[in-house]
C-alpha cells in the first residue's frame, strides 16, 4: 500500500509541478512500479526461497534502472560507447523487466517481448520479411535500454506524465463512493425497460467502464452486483455473463474518459482530448444503443415485462444528490480542457475534485477519510502493472524502430489485402483480436496501433479513424475466444461455462464489430470529418437501421418469433446498409424497411 500511494502521489506531483528531467522520471516510475509489482505477485516458491527470488529480482532491477540513470548526462549527449559492464547491465535489466511484465499481466506479453529481443539478435538468420541486417548485444542495449526509443521512450513518457493521473482519478474516484451510486442511478433508472436489471447492467457498465480503464476490472465490479439481477429475472446465466461482459467493454470507447486511453490517443494522434472525444462519441452512443437492442429482443423473446411500476425502486432525492460524486469530477476535466490547461492538470484537479465531493456527499467516507488514501495506493498499484506492461512494450518499439520489422509487416499485410481497403481492414482486424489477447486495454492499444497501425495510414485512412479502429478491436480481444478475459472473469461470479459467455458476449457485440468499419469507411460518423449536420444524420439513421437489422437477425426475433430466411434475409439487409455503393444502401433500406413491414402485417394477422 505505501507503495502505491507513493508512486500515485509522485505521478501527481510531477504533473502539476515537474522539476524532473525525463531520464530521471521515467526511470525513477518504472523503477516504482516494478517494486509495487513484486510486492503484489510475490514468488510462489515457498516463503524463504521465494523471498530470497523476490529479493533477488529487486536488487538486479534496482540496478539496471540506477545504471541507465548513472549513465544519463553521457548517453543524452549521444556520443557514448557502451562498455562491456553497460551491455551486461542492460541485459540484466531487460531480463527482469520481461519477469516482471509476467507477473503483472501475464505470460503472453512478457513472452512476445522475449522473442523480439531474440528476433533483434538473431534475426539476419531468419527467411522472408523477418530477415534483418543483423544487430550486436552492444546495438540492442543501445536502442532498447540506453535511451529515448525503447524502454524508457515515449510510450513511458506519456504514460508517467499523463495516462498514470487517470488511472489514480479512477480509483481515487471509486474509493469516494461514486461506483455504488453508479451502479444505484443506473439500475434504478432502467427499471421501466423490458429488460430491467440487463439494461440496468449496460447503463452501469457504460458509467464504471469509462473511469476503470479495464475490462475485468469492470466486469468484477459491477458483476458481482448486476449478474445476480439479470439471473433474478429470469435471463439465462450465460447471456447474463454476456451482457456485462460486452458492456464492460465497451465502457473503454466512451467519453469522456474512456479508460484513460482517450488520452494516450490524443499524443500519439496529435490532435486534441477534447477532438478524440467529440470523433469517440457517435460510435460509442451507437454500439451502446445496440447493446440495448439486443437486450430489449432478448427480454422480448423471453417473455419479460418491465418491474411493475408499483414494485420500482425510485431514484430518492439523496440519490441525486450523491451522484454529484462522479458527474461533478468527470465535469472538473472537460470544463478544465476547455479552459485551455493540460489534460494532465484536469486529472489532478479532478482528483482533488473527487476527494473534496466525497468527503462532502459521503458521510460513510467522513467516518472513514482512510479509504481515500486506500484509494490513491490502489490507483498506484494498478498503475503499476500497467507501467511494467508499457516497459515491455517498449522493448518492442524499440526492437521495431531497429530492425524495421514494422514496416514490413506493414508490406506484408497491404500485399495480402493488394490495394483494397476492405480486405486490409479485416486482416488488421484480425492481427489486432490476435495480439490484445490476454492484454489490458492501454498495453493492447499500443502494442496494436505500433504494429499494424501503419497499414491503415498508408491505405489513406485518416490517422484518427485508424486508431479508433485499432483500440475497438485491441479491446474486443476480451470478448473473442479463446482467451476472452471477460468471460472468464464473469464465469465464476454467473456460474456458467466460459465459452458460452463468449459466445453471448459475442453475439450481442455484433455491431460494435461492424461500427468501426463504418467509420473507416463513412468518417463522418467520427463527426470531425463530416461537411455538415445532414451527412451525419445519414450515416447516423443507416447505422442505426443496420443495428437493428443485425440484432433482431441475430436473435431471430422482433415483435415475435422470426422464421430462419427473415433473419437471414434481416442479416444480409443490415449488410448492404453498410456498404459503399449508394445503389446497395438503396436497397439494403427498402429490403429493411420491407421487411419490417411484412413482420408486423403477420404479427397482426396473427393476433386478428
Amino acid at each position: 500500500m505505501t507503495v502505491g500511494a507513493g508512486l500515485a502521489a509522485l505521478t501527481l506531483w510531477t504533473a502539476v509541478f515537474g522539476g524532473l528531467s525525463e531520464f530521471l522520471l521515467r526511470g525513477l516510475v518504472l523503477w516504482a512500479a516494478g517494486i509495487a509489482v513484486l510486492f503484489q505477485q510475490p514468488s510462489p516458491f515457498g516463503r524463504w526461497m521465494g523471498g530470497a527470488l523476490d529479493l533477488a529480482l529487486a536488487a538486479l532491477f534496482s540496478a539496471a534502472v540506477l545504471w541507465f540513470l548513472h549513465l544519463s548526462e553521457q548517453l543524452w549527449s549521444g556520443l557514448y560507447i557502451l562498455s562491456a559492464t553497460d551491455r551486461a547491465m542492460a541485459l540484466v535489466g531487460l531480463v527482469s523487466l520481461l519477469e516482471l511484465t509476467r507477473r503483472a499481466i501475464g505470460a503472453p506479453l512478457a513472452i512476445l517481448a522475449g522473442l523480439s529481443l531474440i528476433y533483434a539478435l538473431f534475426g539476419d538468420s531468419l527467411p522472408w520479411i523477418f530477415r534483418h541486417a543483423g544487430y550486436s548485444l552492444s546495438a540492442v542495449s543501445q536502442t532498447v535500454w540506453f535511451s529515448l526509443d525503447g524502454v524508457f521512450g515515449l510510450a513511458a513518457a506519456v504514460m508517467v506524465s499523463l495516462v498514470f493521473v487517470y488511472i489514480v482519478f479512477g480509483a481515487v474516484l471509486e474509493s469516494t463512493g461514486a461506483g455504488a451510486i453508479m451502479l444505484r442511478v443506473a439500475t434504478r433508472s432502467t427499471e421501466g425497460f423490458r429488460g430491467g436489471a440487463a439494461h440496468g447492467a449496460v447503463a452501469a457498465s457504460a458509467l464504471f467502464g469509462t473511469i476503470s480503464g479495464s475490462v475485468t476490472a469492470n466486469v468484477v465490479g459491477t458483476g458481482v452486483f448486476t449478474m445476480g439481477l439479470m439471473k433474478r429475472q429470469g435471463f439465462r446465466p450465460a447471456f447474463a455473463g454476456g451482457v456485462e461482459a460486452s458492456a464492460s467493454a465497451a465502457g473503454q470507447f466512451l467519453p469522456p474518459v474512456m479508460g484513460a486511453a482517450a488520452f494516450l490517443m490524443s499524443e500519439l494522434v496529435g490532435i486534441s482530448y477534447l477532438s478524440i472525444c467529440i470523433a469517440a462519441l457517435l460510435p460509442a452512443l451507437f454500439f451502446f444503443g445496440s447493446l440495448f437492442v439486443g437486450v430489449r429482443l432478448e427480454a422480448a423473446k423471453q417473455g419479460m415485462q418491465p418491474v411493475p411500476r408499483a414494485e420500482r425502486q425510485r431514484l430518492s432525492g439523496r440519490d441525486l444528490w450523491q451522484s454529484l460524486l462522479f458527474v461533478v469530477p468527470i465535469a472538473t476535466i472537460i470544463l478544465v480542457l476547455i479552459s485551455g490547461r493540460s489534460p494532465a492538470m484536469a486529472g489532478v484537479l479532478a482528483v482533488a475534485t473527487a476527494v473534496a465531493a466525497g468527503l462532502l456527499l459521503n458521510r460513510e467516507l467522513r467516518r472513514d477519510p482512510l479509504r481515500l488514501l486506500q484509494g490513491l495506493a490502489n490507483g498506484g498499484l494498478a498503475g503499476a502493472r500497467i507501467m511494467v506492461a508499457v516497459g515491455a512494450i517498449g522493448i518492442l518499439i524499440g526492437v521495431l524502430n531497429l530492425t524495421g520489422l514494422g514496416t514490413r509487416i506493414a508490406e506484408a499485410i497491404l500485399s495480402f489485402g493488394g490495394d483494397a481497403l476492405l480486405p486490409s481492414l479485416v486482416l488488421t482486424m484480425i492481427a489486432s483480436i490476435v495480439l490484445g489477447m490476454g492484454v489490458p486495454t492501454l498495453p493492447a492499444y499500443l502494442l496494436i496501433v505500433i504494429l499494424v497501425g501503419p497499414v491503415l495510414e498508408r491505405l489513406g485512412v485518416p490517422l484518427l479513424a485508424a486508431h479508433l479502429f485499432v483500440m475497438y478491436f485491441a479491446v474486443f480481444s476480451a470478448l473473442t475466444p479463446p482467451v476472452a478475459l471477460a468471460a472468464f472473469a464473469a464465469a465464476p461470479i454467473v456460474n456458467a461455462p466460459p465459452t458460452h459467455i463468449g459466445l453471448s458476449a459475442m453475439r450481442l457485440s455484433a455491431a460494435g464489430f461492424v461500427i468501426p468499419f463504418v467509420f473507416v469507411f463513412e468518417p463522418a460518423l467520427l463527426i470531425l470529418f463530416a461537411e455538415g449536420p445532414a451527412e451525419i444524420a445519414l450515416v447516423g439513421l443507416r447505422l442505426a437501421l443496420a443495428i437493428w437489422m443485425i440484432a433482431s437477425g441475430l436473435a431471430r426475433f422482433d415483435s415475435g418469433p422470426l422464421p430462419m430466411w427473415s433473419a437471414v434475409a434481416r442479416l444480409a439487409a443490415g449488410l448492404a446498409l453498410l456498404t459503399v455503393w449508394p445503389s446497395a444502401q438503396a436497397g439494403g433500406v427498402a429490403a429493411a424497411l420491407g421487411l419490417i413491414l411484412v413482420e408486423r402485417l403477420q404479427r397482426r394477422t396473427e393476433q386478428a
